[in-house]
């Protein structure tokens, strides 16, 4: 009786001091939480693990996420030649056509290379309305380049989503598991996907630039902006604001380094990943645990209801592991799942993306997620059982 009482001591001044020492990791908490249920039942750990073989494990973002080769769209360039290239010097599309040749600019970053291709889209179309109004025979063929980069843009987007430093680290390489609080640009991260999602329909709808042609047309024809520059009359100026899931996402692409920022804010969260990553975790040490402590919680007597002092203390590491510990990491996980979910709803359909990217998004988002709530509900429903047939309520000790 007096060890019984001193254990239950020790259980609760644990749950203390890791109040004072900040929170463990969810593979910590899991550790510690498996070696006290294992003491109190007076089983020891190493005989109720079951064997690897027989074990059915979540893979981590880290070991799925596709290689570059598998993921990169080919997008072939604008092919001008000299007498094409002389012909649009007054548009602002030759001086944009030449610093795509230069050194640095076939070097660039998928991020640049989509803020590239607006500029590319404005400047055809300013330059396509600047032909047609003088009768320049060369206005048709400045259409069907921008028929072609308009085509081309969702791929170019793709490859932000898919190539981008930033993105892989965002989607597979989490780091640490997600905490219950206190995860780093977690909330702006959510906000930082759906812009980067927004960016894909900015020039999705031909109507916006169509419209933007027949202002521009117009304008020149009266002559009234006959010198007007590229900036003057710039699509990328337009802001596009996108509600998704009740997170109001604003995406312009007028301010170049707005991109960029977003794209380190998803680097820097990793939410995503980690995400992913801590789901594996519970769901693979529930599995072992599960199994095991199903019979264990069933082998502890409490006659006619009546509670013993170990199912008592058996409660008392339920409630300061997984009721003060676990469950609010998986709450916090769940809620970042469910404001996730509309956006890798578009990306499964999204064409442009790849097939092994999408595979990627679909075995973490959905059929990991959905293995790991069964785990967790299983868990659950053990000690729901226990705790009604000893007369017990998950409270604190």
């Amino acid at each position: 009786m007096v060890n019984t009482m001193r254990l239950a001591g020790i259980v609760i001044a644990v749950g203390f001091l890791q109040g004072c020492f900040g929170a463990p990791s969810i593979d910590d908490t899991m550790d510690e939480y498996t070696t006290r249920l294992f003491r109190v039942l007076d089983k020891p750990l190493s005989e109720n693990e079951p064997p690897l073989t027989a074990r059915r494990n979540l893979v981590l973002p880290s070991q799925t996420y596709p290689t570059l080769f598998e993921l990169g769209n080919n997008v072939t360039t604008l092919n001008i030649n000299i007498r094409e290239f002389y012909a649009i010097q007054d548009c602002e599309l030759g001086r944009i056509v030449a610093e795509r040749n230069t050194a640095l600019g076939k070097t660039q970053l998928p991020s640049q290379r989509l803020q590239y291709e607006h500029r590319v889209l404005n400047a055809l179309a300013n330059c396509e309305a600047r032909l047609k109004a003088t009768d320049n025979p060369i206005a048709s063929t400045v259409a069907e380049w921008r028929k072609q980069k308009q085509a081309q843009y969702q791929s170019v987007w793709a490859n932000v989503v898919q190539t981008s430093t930033e993105m892989k680290l965002g989607l597979s390489m989490a780091g640490a598991p997600l905490q219950a609080s206190e995860n780093k640009d977690a909330k702006a991260s959510v906000n930082a996907l759906n812009f980067i999602n927004g960016l894909a329909k900015t020039l999705k709808h031909e109507s916006v630039v169509e419209g933007k042609l027949q202002a521009t047309s117009e304008s020149v024809g009266d002559g009234s902006v006959a010198s007007a520059s590229f900036e003057d009359a710039s699509f990328e100026g337009a802001n596009i604001v996108e509600k998704t899931n009740d997170v109001n996402v604003e995406v312009s692409a007028s301010d170049s380094g707005e991109l960029e920022q977003q794209l380190q804010i998803i680097a820097s969260s990793r939410l995503p990943a980690k995400l992913w990553q801590t789901q594996a975790i519970l769901h693979n040490r529930l599995v072992s645990l599960n199994q095991v402590l199903a019979p264990a919680l069933n082998s502890v007597q409490c006659k006619n209801g009546v509670t013993s002092d170990k199912a008592t203390i058996l409660r008392n590491v339920f409630y300061l592991y997984f009721i003060e510990e676990i469950q609010p990491i998986a709450s916090t996980l769940n809620s970042y799942h469910y404001q996730l979910q509309p956006l890798w709803k578009q990306w499964a359909e999204n064409a442009a993306l790849s097939a092994p990217f999408k595979a990627h998004i679909r075995t973490h988002a959905i059929d990991n997620f959905v293995q790991y709530s069964a785990r967790m509900k299983a868990h659950v429903s053990l000690w729901q059982d226990f705790l009604g047939r000893c007369n017990l309520s998950p409270t604190a000790p």
